[in-house]
This record gives C-alpha cells, sequence and structure tokens, in this order.
C-alpha cells in the first residue's frame, strides 16, 4: 500500500470550447480510485468554476468496462453508432477483449468442444471499507453457463499466482454458492496439447469440472 497519496492524470477529451472530461487514478483514505473529472472553464474575469467529480473504486474497473460496453450496444441498437449497423455486427467484428493472449486462445479451445463461454460477465465484491464501498473484488476470466462454473487462469508469475489464489480463497468464503476452478499453467497446456494433438475430437474431460 502507498504510504504518499499518489494522483496521476491517464487522459482527457473535449466536450465543447468550454468543457473537458479528465480521467485520474488517485489515493482516497489509502485505497485506489479512478477519478473521473468534468471541468467547466470560466470565462475571463469570472470566478473559477468547481469541478465535478465522479468517483470510482478502481477494484471496479471491469463493472466500469461493462458498463461502457453495454452503452455501445445500445447506441448501436438504437442506430446511433458510426462504427457498426447492428449489435450482431458489433460483436462479430469486436469481439471480447482480451487481457492476455491465453485467454483469446482458452476461448478458441472452448469454442472448439463447443462450450459455451462468456468472458468476465460478473465481479464479486471481496471487500468494503466503512461507507460500503469497494475496496476489492474478484472477476473471474469465463464462466461456463452450461455447467454453471467461473474459470480463472494463472499463467503469469508466481507472486500473481499467490494473489489469485488468495483472491479465490476470498471468493468461496464470502460466495460459497459460487463453483469456481483456478486453471494453472499446467492445467492450460494440458488442454493446449490435447486441442493441438490426436485426442483434439475427444471430450477435454475433467480438466474442465474436476
Amino acid at each position: 500500500m502507498h504510504t504518499i497519496p499518489y494522483s496521476t492524470c491517464v487522459g482527457q477529451f473535449r466536450i465543447g470550447a468550454a468543457e473537458d472530461v479528465q480521467a485520474w487514478i488517485c489515493e482516497h483514505e489509502g485505497h485506489p480510485f479512478i477519478e473521473l473529472r468534468l471541468r467547466q472553464h470560466a470565462a475571463p474575469g469570472e470566478a473559477p468554476l468547481p469541478n465535478t467529480v465522479l468517483r470510482i473504486p478502481a477494484a471496479l474497473l471491469p463493472e466500469l468496462k461493462r458498463l461502457l460496453q453495454g452503452l455501445e450496444e445500445q447506441l448501436t441498437a438504437q442506430g446511433l453508432s458510426d462504427e457498426f449497423q447492428t449489435v450482431a455486427q458489433l460483436h462479430a467484428e469486436r469481439g471480447p477483449i482480451f487481457a492476455h493472449p491465453s485467454e483469446a486462445e482458452f476461448a478458441q479451445i472452448l469454442d472448439f468442444y463447443k462450450i459455451r463461454w462468456q468472458y468476465e460477465p460478473t465481479t464479486f465484491p471481496l471487500q468494503w471499507d466503512a461507507q460500503g464501498r469497494v475496496l476489492e473484488s474478484f472477476t473471474p476470466d469465463f464462466y461456463l453457463p452450461d455447467q454453471d462454473l467461473y474459470l480463472e487462469l494463472t499463467t503469469q508469475k508466481q507472486g500473481l499466482v499467490t494473489k489469485k489464489n488468495r483472491k479465490v480463497r476470498l471468493l468461496k468464503q464470502r460466495y460459497p454458492e459460487v463453483n469456481i476452478k483456478l486453471f494453472y499453467r499446467r492445467d492450460v497446456e494440458r488442454l493446449r496439447q490435447k486441442y493441438g494433438g490426436t485426442q483434439a475430437q475427444k471430450n477435454p474431460g475433467n480438466l474442465l469440472t474436476s
């Protein structure tokens, strides 16, 4: 945890001649937050106008991404998109934006075996502050609706594997009704070899359900 408060502007865009929106990463009460600041620029000689600030816990970034995706889908459905004519076209041409190449490869394997999947459909809050704001959350990589099973891939460095192990344990404590399986590097490698080998026509077996 940082001991010195930090504040970093990561980008901005103009709405009009006198308004712009900035995105910041800030620390508030010892926790990281995303701040969206609407700045209104006063005319010369007028008093400065206060910023409008929306502060979102950084742990809810996946929710923010889903919100923006939903906005784009609604704009497309209402014929207001400059890029896509239908939501089906949007999904076909863009598809999920995977965080890591291993996730894209894993999705291809699931498609090969005709296993229905959703990418990062749910964020589970894990820790809250005294005001009920989410300070820590966990968004599993995949959800298999036919198996009612969440999957999380761990192919990174050991430090990140340890962090994910901890989050999976917390998720099971907070939500015992949720089924989740952690896929380690060896599990992904076994599926990759089976997918690309002579056994590719067979079911992936217990790797997805055990």
